[in-house]
C-alpha cells in the first residue's frame, strides 16, 4: 500500500517576492536598453530606442532672431530657458510671456552689485505692470511658502541659481463708492 513519492521539487512551486522584484523598465534600464530573449538557440536583441531633442545653446544673435515671431519664441522656450539657467518649476503662462520674465530675471540678477531680492521683485512686477497691464505680484527669495489665486494664463514659478522665483497676476475690481 505504499505509493511511490514523487519528485518534491517537481510539485513545489516556486515563490516570488513581488515586492523586491525589479520593474521591467527598471532591469531594461540597467541592461542599457537591451532586452535578450533565446529564440530557437539564437540569442535575439531589442533595444528600446528613446529619442530625446538635445539642442545646444543659442547664440545671442539667434535669440534676438527669437523675439520676431510669438510662435517661435513659444516653440523655444526651453532652449531660452537653458541658455538663461533658468529651470521652470510650475506654469499657467505663454511661451513669450515666460521668456519675457526669464530676460527680465536674469537681466536683473546680473545688473546688481549687491543682490537684493526685495529690488529684484520690484522691477519684474515694474516691467510686467507695463508691458502687461496692472496687478502682477512677484515673491523672489530662496525659501517661501505660497498660496495665490491667479489670472488664468497668468502664473509662473521657476529657479534661477539658488533662487526661486513666483510671478502672478491678478483681477482688478474696482471698489464700490
Amino acid at each position: 500500500n505504499l505509493k511511490p513519492e514523487s519528485d518534491p521539487t517537481a510539485t513545489t512551486k516556486k515563490k516570488s517576492v513581488w515586492g523586491l522584484r525589479k520593474s521591467k523598465a527598471y532591469r531594461e534600464k540597467e541592461q542599457g536598453g537591451r532586452r535578450d530573449h533565446v529564440k530557437g538557440g539564437v540569442e535575439m536583441v531589442e533595444a528600446r530606442k528613446s529619442v530625446s531633442i538635445n539642442e545646444s545653446r543659442k547664440s545671442a544673435s539667434n535669440i534676438v532672431e527669437a523675439r520676431k515671431s510669438v510662435s517661435h519664441v513659444e516653440t523655444n522656450v526651453g532652449s531660452v530657458a537653458a541658455f538663461l539657467q533658468v529651470k521652470v518649476l510650475v506654469t499657467d503662462m505663454p511661451g513669450f510671456m515666460q521668456v519675457h520674465a526669464f530676460r527680465c530675471a536674469r537681466r536683473t540678477y546680473d545688473s546688481l552689485e549687491k543682490f537684493s531680492s526685495k529690488h529684484m521683485a520690484y522691477n519684474m512686477k515694474k516691467e510686467f505692470d507695463k508691458v502687461y497691464g496692472p496687478a502682477w505680484h512677484c515673491i523672489v527669495g530662496s525659501s517661501f511658502g505660497s498660496f495665490v489665486t491667479h489670472s488664468t494664463g497668468c502664473f509662473l514659478y521657476f529657479s534661477m541659481e539658488n533662487l526661486y522665483i513666483l510671478v502672478f497676476k491678478t483681477k482688478i475690481q474696482r471698489a464700490l463708492e
